[in-house]
């Protein structure tokens, strides 16, 4: 039996909150050991920095990772190959008009 408060997760491994008030708590504390830490001048071991929602117990979680974040895809306009180019020239010499399908 575990002697924590919450259970573990068991695809992380990591310790399992129900819910944000948890978490606030958990912080909370880590924040004041952290401080209580430098007064003293002495290492802390508490990391933590910020929390997410696991996907596979739906509970939350604690991390010392800041957030990742991904830079937007750069818009790229389409430019039509060789072939198109070619079927292109083709339908204008004959006079036709040419339908582009969405």
């Amino acid at each position: 039996m575990s002697h924590h408060r919450y259970p573990i997760c068991p695809t992380s491994g990591k310790l399992r909150y129900g819910e944000l008030k948890d978490i606030k708590l958990v912080m909370r504390q880590a924040d004041s050991d952290r401080s209580r830490a430098r007064l003293n001048k002495v290492t802390c071991s508490r990391r933590e920095i910020r929390s997410y929602e696991c996907s596979d117990c739906h509970g939350w979680h604690l991390t010392s990772k800041p957030i990742r974040l991904v830079p937007a895809p750069k818009p790229t306009a389409r430019i039509p190959g060789p072939a198109a180019l070619a079927i292109r020239r083709m339908v204008a010499a004959t006079g036709l008009t040419v339908s582009t399908a969405a």
